[in-house]
């Protein structure tokens, strides 16, 4: 007998403005999210008694976002502003005495260099003169070293290069590249006499590329004692071969390099705990890297490594925090439709903590034990708050986006189903800003990327950015559903998408859309399939297997998993492979392929289709959209295809950005109409 699909009315309200309050305040434009003020990198000072953070806007001038470097009391108050007019600052770090914080920031044609301010107020200075630039550093406990992470010289000498005798060997690396990679490796600088010392050498590297699966760049991390650097190995500097890593501890004194697990792949972002030689890192739950990413506990002096997460079932983010009794951890994780912090214990189950409704983007530990975390909501823009003890409540600290305060919001709902083959989905569904009971709307169902990602209910912080308000301005309903593959509902769900990239995510969306049209409430004649990256690829699918569509977009879709695993970088050669189950031309595999890529099928797509792609795109190669395009053009269906200049996967500067939102949100109204 088939099985019935299981259909949940919506459980957990999100955002919710009453009729008259939402008549009388101002529906938000696409223009207004110029004021918005982002908030990043919070630290506390190593007494626990100030925060610096960055307030990162947008400037529509020059097109690119400043950056200042902001220090404050926990008690509250206003700001004042350290560091501002640097280009790219970023990474704000205490120097362990409190009366410094370094920082990355780049002068002129300069690169990235440490630069080190009174915590008091004054002159930004130098402390680095690294030829090819800083990626990350860390101060050591006595604060009188500075490790820090840069690549090695070209193995081209001036005259190589200006003879042009450059030719290179190519390995696992995107289709853009145009030099030989070069390792990355930790030097040790002086703070006191500004000698430096190279720490780690060979063909290995320090990871720089964005993992296939979890995890994520991170800066050496120091043991308490400052015997030991802890950082993400990589077996070679090949941008594609970024799950070919594992934790190494190197001995400060003579460079010498421990393993702290046999494992050769998969293992990110390593902290030492604050006492004792404890180091908690990520690693895949199982079963393979299809799964979520768990805490792992292991020490330098290698052995077995624990997994202290196990029973959590959430997969973590790579932004945690150990506690100082250095046997707690507070993670990240998604959960549901919004973004949760979990206090976990070394030995026992973690719970999660009371954020009052907020969903976190950034979290840090102070040397007492309190928290700072940077949230917000559908509703509520990003701000910083504190909890001083973690399991007391947030206060708020800053008021940058008050003005946010102003606009009246659409009222969002978590829903629940089950696909047709018992899979238990969430996702969120989203009204119409002047809904009225028994009227029927047109249907945007955006999908989000990954997949190991979701959607959540946070202020123009996911993919969907803004478009969940500008579409619900519009007159329209917003479905987001987090099909299987998801990472917001636990292992089985996110590794559900095993060798199933297509049919089992279809069903989901597929059979969420039918939940919401049993409501009542859908005008099924007008609905849209908008989606980026792995979303864009779902889009793809969906539109040449359905064809009720009235309109898509794909933006930076994956369409062809052949190209996805020879061109791209990013790890996504080592995701295809290892989440389709071997290769493009492994037996086993092949077939799935081309069966499992929406390109097989472009042929049958009828709907009107707008495309966008970065041209520097290395994650998924702009090639793809290429493809895509000149299935639909060539058969005359309505396609408009926009390469938008040096993006990569996405736009990276406010003006593209916005253009992006725009060019999205025109095409769904032309085709939707209000």
């Amino acid at each position: 007998m088939k099985r019935l699909a299981c259909f949940y009315l919506p459980v957990v309200l999100l955002g919710f403005a009453p009729a008259a309050v939402m008549a009388a305040a101002k529906t938000i434009q696409l223009q207004d999210y110029r004021a918005l003020v982002r908030i990043e990198s919070p630290e506390f000072s190593p007494d626990g008694k100030q925060i610096a953070f960055l307030t990162v806007r947008p400037d529509f001038v020059h097109d690119r976002y400043d950056a200042t470097l902001r220090v404050m009391d926990i008690t509250g108050g206003n700001s004042h502003a350290l560091v501002r007019g640097m280009r790219d600052l970023k990474m704000p770090r205490w120097s362990p005495d409190g009366h410094t914080l370094a920082f990355l920031a780049k002068v002129g044609k300069q690169k990235a260099q440490i630069y080190a301010v009174p915590a008091a107020g004054g002159t930004p200075e130098a402390l680095s003169d690294a030829d090819n630039g800083v990626q990350q550093f860390a101060w050591s406990p006595d604060g009188k070293i500075i490790a820090y992470v840069t690549p090695d010289d070209s193995p081209l000498s001036k005259k190589e290069r200006r003879t042009h005798h450059d030719l290179f060997t190519i390995h696992d690396d995107d289709y853009l590249i145009t030099k030989s990679p070069v390792p990355a490796h930790i030097w040790l600088l002086s703070v006191e006499s500004g000698k430096v010392r190279q720490l780690t050498h060979g063909s290995t590297s320090v990871l720089e590329a964005a993992p296939p699966f979890g995890g994520g760049v991170s800066a050496p991390a120091w043991s308490a004692d400052g015997r030991w650097i802890v950082y993400t190995r990589q077996a070679d500097a090949n941008d594609s071969d970024s799950d070919r890593t594992r934790i190494v501890a190197v001995d400060v004194a003579t460079g010498d390099e421990h393993p702290i697990t046999d494992k050769l792949s998969y293992e990110y972002t390593p902290r030492f705990a604050p006492r004792g030689d404890a180091i908690a890192y990520l690693y895949p739950h199982g079963p393979g890297p299809v799964s979520d990413m768990d805490i792992f506990v292991g020490s330098p002096a290698g052995g077995t490594a624990r997994d202290v997460s196990a029973d959590l079932d959430r997969d973590l983010l790579p932004d945690f925090a150990w506690l100082p009794d250095g046997r707690t951890v507070v993670v990240m994780a998604d959960d549901h439709v919004g973004v949760k912090l979990y206090v976990q214990p070394l030995h026992g189950r973690g719970h999660a903590l009371n954020l009052d409704g907020l969903d976190a983007l950034h979290v840090t530990a102070s040397p007492q034990g309190a928290l700072a975390v940077v949230a917000d909501s559908a509703t509520q823009a990003p701000e910083l708050y504190l909890l001083r003890i973690v399991d007391s409540r947030p206060v708020r600290l800053t008021d940058f986006n008050h003005g946010f305060d102003a606009y009246a919001y659409p009222r969002s709902v978590e829903v629940k189903w089950h696909a047709p083959d018992g899979q238990m989905d969430d996702g969120i569904l989203t009204y119409p800003i002047h809904y009225t009971t028994g009227k029927k709307y047109p249907l945007v169902v955006w999908d989000h990327g990954g997949p190991e990602a979701s959607s959540s209910e946070g202020f123009d912080t996911n993919e969907i950015g803004p478009l969940r308000d500008l579409f619900a301005a519009d007159g329209y309903l917003v479905f987001e559903p987090n099909y299987r593959g998801s990472d917001n509902l636990g292992n089985a769900h996110e590794h559900a998408i095993y060798r199933d990239p297509g049919n089992g995510p279809d069903s989901d969306v597929i059979s969420g859309i039918r939940m919401v049209e049993k409501q009542g409430i859908v005008d099924e004649s007008r609905i849209a399939a908008v989606g980026h990256s792995y979303g864009g690829y779902m889009t793809g699918w969906l539109i040449s297997h359905q064809h009720f569509w009235r309109c898509a977009v794909v933006a930076d879709g994956a369409v062809d998993w052949t190209e996805e695993y020879e061109l791209s970088a990013a790890g996504n050669l080592a995701w295809t492979r290892d989440s389709l189950g071997g290769s493009p031309w492994d037996k086993g595999s092949a077939a799935l392929y081309r069966s499992g890529s929406p390109i097989t099928y472009a042929g049958q797509i009828t709907t009107p289709t707008l495309i966008l792609s970065g041209t520097d795109d290395t994650t998924v190669p702009i090639t793809e959209s290429f493809a895509l395009y000149h299935a639909l053009a060539s058969r005359h269906v309505p396609v408009k295809f926009i390469g938008i200049p040096g993006a990569h996967h996405s736009p990276q500067d406010p003006v593209h950005r916005e253009l992006y939102y725009r060019a999205i949100n025109r095409w769904v109204v032309k085709y939707l109409g209000s």
